[in-house]
């Protein structure tokens, strides 16, 4: 007797399909269009806004050259300025009118007239590889550099560099006091100016960060008269996850801001602290506003992409902050082997 073997298979796999829900919630994403940004493509080295808060000076590194953009009420590029190879780092004068700018790809420092957008005048150093300038004073400027042992100083005057005795980092300058902080990559470091020399204060020097550090970003308060930097370890290691404070005055510790990431930038307006984290969270990339006074969170800015080293500025009138963004597959760059296109996003701060 031949037997009929059913198999249930089939019809349990056709059953099991039209049991089957798809609970997993559809990912949003936010377009282009729901932030304010000046499309740029550029490889951004430095940051810096005009007192007035009316204007911001970019430096294109690849491009070798310095952009000038209206801030308000649209951004718009004003021109772009040849400078250069390698324009690393931009300073401003106590009252706006000239811009300072140090090259990475050749020994000299330029600068700009603020109005006329023009070179005004430029000046050959023995420093190689520069990395960061600040002015002292409205005469005297000063430029750190990545490879040679120390800083070195130009009379604005007289052209004359001068070699300090003061390590090379990120610099961060109290032009009232004559007071210069240097980040270097082990722990701060405070000198006095008297004059024509830097002396160190030895008796006030910041605890070790206890690694060898990254410095992203380092900026003074003066209202505050407290320093804040962003710092990375070696093969990011997790345990750097704030923005670090110290007081100017002796260089003890001021306080940590959680943003559970190495920060890349930090901007300050009175009593709020804006941080540019490295790693984004589940939404997204966020610039974290903290209270100065509480060190908790008190607002989140969603930016449109990721952030960068220097890549902040706060609004003289707190009413915006800038960020330089790397939207990932948004490189609209005509540069090749440019793999970090920043464009230029404006958020309105809450009050």
């Amino acid at each position: 007797m031949n037997r009929i073997i059913i198999y249930p298979v089939l019809f349990l796999t056709i059953f099991s399909c039209s049991l089957y829900q798809d609970k997993t919630e559809p990912q949003i994403y936010f377009n282009i269009s729901d932030f304010d940004i000046l499309n740029l493509g550029k490889t951004i080295s430095d940051i810096n806004i005009s007192l007035d808060g009316n204007n911001i000076y970019l430096t294109d590194y690849n491009n070798n050259s310095l952009v000038f953009i209206k801030a308000k009420p649209n951004m718009s590029v004003i021109k772009t300025l040849q400078v250069g190879s390698h324009p690393i780092a931009i300073d401003l004068n106590s009252n706006g009118t000239v811009i300072a700018i140090a090259l990475e790809g050749e020994s000299n420092v330029l600068m700009v007239d603020t109005e006329s957008m023009q070179i005004i005048e430029t000046f050959s150093v023995s420093l190689m590889n520069m990395n960061d300038i600040s002015f002292v004073n409205d005469t005297t400027l000063i430029i750190s550099s990545r490879t040679d042992p120390s800083c070195a100083t130009i009379s604005i005057n007289s052209g004359i560099e001068s070699l300090q005795s003061v390590l090379n980092g990120e610099l961060a300058m109290n032009s009232d006091d004559g007071i210069l902080y240097v980040a270097t990559n082990s722990s701060i470091k405070k000198y006095n100016w008297q004059g024509s020399t830097f002396q160190q204060d030895t008796e006030h020097i910041s605890d070790p960060y206890g690694f060898i550090a990254t410095v992203h970003h380092f900026i003074f308060d003066k209202n505050s008269n407290t320093l804040f930097t962003c710092l990375s370890a070696p093969d990011d290691q997790e345990y750097i996850q704030h923005v670090y404070s110290y007081h100017g005055s002796n260089l003890t510790f001021a306080g940590k801001y959680l943003i559970k990431s190495p920060g890349l930038g930090v901007a300050v307006y009175q009593s709020k602290i804006f941080t540019a984290p490295k790693d984004a969270d589940e939404s997204g990339v966020f610039v974290v506003e903290f209270d100065q006074s509480t060190k908790l969170e008190k607002n989140y800015y969603l930016s449109a992409g990721n952030l960068s080293s220097r890549g902040i500025v706060v609004d003289p009138n707190g009413e915006y902050i800038y960020v330089l963004i790397n939207s990932p597959g948004d490189n609209d760059s005509t540069e090749p082997y440019n793999n970090f296109s920043f464009d230029l996003q404006k958020i309105s701060i809450i009050e």
